[in-house]
């Protein structure tokens, strides 16, 4: 199973939105996300949302709160398991990686509803709420299995 990241870049005040390069099929399409990334073979998963963010958006990471939530998902014959993360990053000037083509920052709530998310994006409000708290929503590690509702 391949290990990932997915980052939600927060700079204080915002959330980072990023449009999904249509034109790259490798990346899925025209979408709004955030950064995702592989972790690679001797590199932490701290380590990968560091460079992720880095590689994506030009930003340097002043923070990093571990979610406790992951997702397995099988994509493109591969089985992939998710880990995510809140990403504090500091002041910078946004470049984009060929993965994207526009980038928003938003609220919260207008970045929970623009951004692409197959689970409960109420949910998601929630969780991204108490982790600027510093406060996790789940009594133990949590793990959606995307597995299931692949069609």
């Amino acid at each position: 199973m391949k290990r990932k990241i997915l980052a939600f870049v927060y700079d204080g005040r915002r959330f980072l939105t990023l449009r999904n390069n249509p034109t790259d099929s490798a990346h899925g399409g025209d979408y709004w996300f955030t950064v995702t990334g592989s972790v690679e073979s001797r590199e932490s998963y701290l380590e990968a949302v560091k460079r992720e963010i880095k590689e994506e958006t030009n930003l340097d990471v002043s923070g990093i709160f571990d979610l406790k939530w992951e997702s397995i998902y099988n994509w493109g014959g591969e089985e992939y398991r998710e880990r995510n993360y809140l990403a504090l990053t500091k002041k910078g000037r946004v470049i984009l990686s060929e993965e994207h083509i526009d980038f928003e920052w938003l609220n919260l709530k207008k970045f929970v509803n623009r951004i692409s998310w197959r689970l409960d994006k109420n949910d998601l409000e929630s969780v991204l709420k108490n982790a600027l708290q510093r406060q996790l929503s789940f009594k133990k590690e949590k793990i959606d299995d995307l597995r299931k509702k692949a069609t």
